[in-house]
């Protein structure tokens, strides 16, 4: 099996994505396709009856033609990594109004 990725400028938003999945999904040989908006770029596992220029032809045909330049080869770390969004420490202290309020001002 064969993996091709493909650059997709004018991929960039859901229905896009779900266009160009459309678009390949048709061809033959074509085993598995992920579609990514963030990065513009379609990787296609596919068999030999589908070759990459295949591929472009059906992305042409559909709207989306391939682009010049280099598909993004790795997901960069902060996206995989679950804790990239912590730009800081974070502290929490409970206010001493809210303490006071806890009891049946809350149903309220």
């Amino acid at each position: 099996m064969a993996v091709s990725t493909l650059a997709v400028p004018s991929m960039y938003a859901d229905h896009h994505v779900t266009a160009v999945r459309k678009a390949l999904s048709g061809l033959p040989g074509v085993q598995d396709i992920e579609a990514s908006a963030a990065f513009r770029q379609v990787t296609v596992k596919h068999t030999k009856k589908a070759t990459k220029k295949a591929l472009a032809e059906a992305l042409e045909k559909a709207g989306y033609p391939a682009g010049e330049e280099e598909p993004v080869e790795e997901v960069p770390s902060h996206l995989g990594d679950p804790s990239w969004y912590e730009c800081a420490p974070r502290s929490t202290k409970t206010d001493p109004a809210d303490l006071e309020m806890s009891g049946d001002f809350r149903m309220y």
